[in-house]
């Protein structure tokens, strides 16, 4: 190998690196990342596809199987954890910002929160979740931003360009971030197109409260939407690990716990 190749040999073994550690990359983060233009990224990229050694998947590139792109199933999850998810957001609605727009994350403890605001709640509320915007159609008072996209049908949620691009025109007061896994490298989701979405609306928000039940702290999930450093304030339930409590701490994240009773349906998140 020649000298004047090792730049390219070295760049294209750290994105190797980012995209194995985060499970998806877009193109654009990998460009900022090196500090090239977006060109180069590509060629770096088509490179490890053709090598087999990365996956083309639309606006970005994974290490990912294909099996492990689609999501889960939005109405499958939602009972699990329940009385921990019901905890966490009979919290989090009392601190609702009374200015401002707040985001609801798609997920199923957003949407727990999503249902514990009061019908008479004025409030200025961006969601790509289908759900949590069903949800609010009742409350007159709560003026809706549904951001659109395509409709993935077993998260229920929107995401894509046209997501993307209506995410980057806003400035949110607060995000409320759903999460599939955490563990001290940050905040993970099961699929790359709710990673992408999770990513920008941490990018336009003044403040970012994670709502998680304790479960999440011990599942693997496959893509990394942030750091815990992205993370202002989480509020989860007493059955948080101790040292998953430090490691938050520890990157600076306020901590709230909830007391939960546990329930016969309760089951572990999957």
């Amino acid at each position: 190998m020649t000298t004047s190749h090792r730049p390219t040999q070295d760049r294209r073994g750290r994105i190797m690196q980012i995209v194995e550690d985060q499970g998806y990359c877009t193109t654009a983060e990998l460009s900022r990342e090196f500090d090239v233009s977006d060109m180069t990224i590509r060629r770096d990229v088509q490179k490890l596809v053709a090598d087999g050694r990365l996956r083309s998947v639309h606006g970005g590139v994974t290490a990912l199987p294909q099996t492990a792109l689609a999501g889960t199933d939005f109405r499958s999850r939602a009972g699990r954890m329940r009385s921990a998810k019901d905890a966490i957001a009979a919290c989090a609605v009392l601190d609702l910002p009374h200015t401002g727009a707040v985001a609801l994350d798609a997920g199923t403890t957003t949407l727990a929160l999503a249902l514990a605001i009061p019908p008479a709640a004025r409030l200025h509320v961006v969601t790509p979740s289908l759900a949590v915007a069903n949800t609010l159609l009742t409350h007159d008072t709560v003026e809706i931003v549904c951001l659109g996209g395509s409709l993935h049908h077993l998260t229920q949620s929107f995401a894509g360009p046209a997501t993307l691009a209506a995410i980057a025109e806003l400035r949110l007061r607060r995000l409320y971030l759903a999460a599939s896994g955490i563990n001290p490298d940050g905040v993970y989701c099961g699929n790359h197109f709710d990673a992408m979405t999770k990513r920008a609306l941490v990018d336009v928000a003044d403040e970012v409260v994670l709502l998680a039940d304790s479960s999440k702290f011990s599942i693997s999930a496959m893509v990394r939407a942030c750091t815990l450093d992205d993370v202002d304030r989480i509020v989860t339930d007493d059955g948080i690990p101790a040292s998953d409590h430090e490691a938050l701490l520890a990157h600076g994240v306020e901590v709230t716990i909830v007391p939960r009773a546990e329930l016969p349906e309760d089951k572990e998140e999957a």
